[in-house]
């Protein structure tokens, strides 16, 4: 690759081209700055236009781009445009243009290059067809992007495309679409190339990667991208993927509305940039959230929506905190911890239609102290109590490293109380490196000091960087032994099968405990169907790592199995 440039014209927009082999080249681009300079580590925003144009593109958004430079609702940064013409950003069908891979591999390392923006932030976004463009790349590589700004894309309101209604299609030549999918259409290629689809395939990594989204169109577009829109933002919504969204009145695919919501969208850039949303801006910002947020609970525990329960199990009272409405879904925690884990995860099932039932195991918060020479299949008769005594069964299970165990034991004892079950950083038969192991077991020492403690929490149980203070507390050394006492007290063939149940495995990508090859094992130990999730920069602790992924990971299996 080669590339050339022109420095030119007003206002920092300049010209250029980049000669490559994946598309017909060479590629023509057009690059703005607020100032005409460059500058180290500023944003850039790749800003792609709609079918059939071209660098001018950016040009024409000169004004909406100086305005908010101008009202410092958006940072100086280098905004670059390549001319792709009617190529939809795609690697097509054929693999004669590879518009994708030229866009990641050349265009996106030659703008940091030219700019000197060897680490700053990246944004991708557009209008139309470049909005679709810069969904595709956004949801495809999460990891690779800061956000992504999508105004009226181009994307069909169907997961397949025999679901695609006329009014839905995106209206191009047949012969274009044809050299775009396949002829004839390839429908797993236009499935893994659809924006909305790649969005449920890639939920957990989406959530984890932290992407900023910002999706808009008008409600009068004339081309009936609203319900393709539309669409995209209920399954992000409903799988628990934060986004901004906004549907503008009277809003057409071109006209006087277009300007103003560019200007919108730009804003929103700004705002992630600026941080505008950090809630702890300011401690009054803090008090006030914390103030609001006791009161609602406060309203939810008088209304119902959050309450707490005494249920009689067969050998014991257990305490059982119950949060909303809807099918049951029973937690069940970690080794030695209690039901307080899952309360992050708890408020998003809940908000999410289901009715939680964080159960507090035997010997803590409420529940009776009957620990004596119990074994696996006991506690799976007090998960099998609380899913009875809450309106019956079946129940999906979520259990947590030993959590998991007892799911087994229950799916497996218990057939008909169960619909599915969640493991979260479930032991297979692999045993942990010693390192990790050792530190697993130094958490239960009340001798150590805190530093020695902390080290043990973080070498065991959380990725690199992520802070082991959220677990600093809430290990229980006695109910940790009684706990590993009944796994020993238990014929391994009366839990470890778990059941004919269809089962999601959730593996935390740097968790030191659980080796991924331990983790498949474990599947194939299962009988029922299973499915692998990795949950990336999260440790075996997880759910204070990754909350948002761990809900958005659990949530896309609860819908997708009824």
């Amino acid at each position: 690759m080669s590339s050339t440039e022109r420095k030119r014209v007003k206002g920092g927009l300049r010209y250029g081209e980049v000669e490559t082999d994946l598309v017909p080249g060479p590629v023509e681009y057009a690059t703005l700055t607020p100032d005409g300079a460059m500058a180290e580590d500023r944003p850039i925003l790749i800003w792609l236009h709609g079918g059939g144009g071209s660098r001018r593109f950016l040009h024409s958004c000169r004004p909406q781009f100086m305005s908010c430079w101008a009202d410092r609702t958006l940072p100086a940064m280098t905004v670059a445009t390549p001319s792709a013409g009617w190529s939809f950003y795609l690697d097509r069908h054929d693999g004669r243009e590879l518009w994708e891979t030229f866009l990641l591999d050349e265009f996106i390392p030659h703008v940091r290059e030219l700019s000197g923006s060897h680490n700053g932030p990246l944004f991708v976004g557009g209008i139309s067809v470049g909005a679709l463009g810069a969904l595709r790349l956004a949801l495809k590589y999460p990891e690779s992007f800061d956000g992504v700004v999508a105004i009226e894309p181009t994307v069909e309101a169907a997961l397949s495309w025999d679901r695609v209604v006329g009014r839905d299609q995106v209206f191009i030549p047949e012969r274009l679409r044809r050299r775009l999918f396949g002829e004839p259409l390839d429908h797993q290629f236009w499935k893994a190339n659809h924006p909305t689809a790649l969005a449920i395939a890639n939920s957990t990594a989406l959530a984890a990667s932290k992407l900023a989204i910002y999706l808009e169109v008008g409600d009068d577009d004339r081309m009936h991208v609203q319900y393709g829109a539309e669409l995209l933002h209920r399954c992000l919504f409903d799988i628990g993927i934060r986004h901004e969204y906004r549907l503008t009145r009277a809003g057409n695919h071109v006209g006087p509305s277009v300007g103003p919501r560019v200007v919108e969208a730009l804003r929103f850039i700004g705002r992630v940039l600026w941080k505008a949303y950090d809630p702890t801006s300011s401690i009054d910002s803090m008090v006030e959230i914390d103030g609001f947020e006791h009161q609602v609970r406060g309203l939810e525990d008088a209304v119902g929506y959050r309450r707490t329960r005494l249920v009689h199990g067969p050998a014991c009272d257990l305490q059982v905190r119950i949060q909303g409405d809807g099918p049951p879904v029973v937690m069940l925690p970690s080794l030695g911890r209690t039901a307080a884990d899952f309360t992050d995860l708890s408020d998003r099932l809940a908000a999410a239609g289901y009715r939680v039932l964080a159960m507090e195991p035997r010997g803590l918060s409420g529940s009776s102290r009957a620990l004596t020479n119990i074994t696996l299949q006991d506690l799976a008769d007090d998960v099998a109590a609380v899913i009875t005594d809450n309106r019956g069964g079946p129940a999906s299970v979520v259990g947590h490293d030993f959590g998991g165990q007892v799911a087994r034991a229950v799916a497996r004892n218990h057939p008909g109380l169960v619909r599915t079950m969640i493991l979260v950083a479930v032991p297979g038969p692999e045993l942990p490196r010693p390192e990790p192991a050792t530190a697993h077991r130094r958490v239960f020492v009340p001798e150590l000091t805190m530093e020695e403690h902390l080290e043990s929490v973080a070498v065991a149980f959380f990725a690199d960087g992520n802070d082991p203070v959220a677990w600093v507390d809430g290990w229980h050394p006695l109910l940790a032994g009684a706990q590993l006492e009944a796994q020993q007290r238990t014929p391994t063939d009366a839990w470890s099968s778990g059941g004919a149940v269809e089962t999601l495995i959730v593996r935390p990508a740097q968790d030191r405990l659980v080796s991924p090859s331990s983790s498949r094992l474990l599947a194939n130990e299962l009988q029922g169907k299973v499915s692998i999730v990795e949950v990336p920069r999260a440790g075996h602790a997880l759910l204070p790592e990754q909350p948002e992924a761990l809900a958005v990971a659990v949530l896309t299996w609860l819908r997708r199995h009824g």
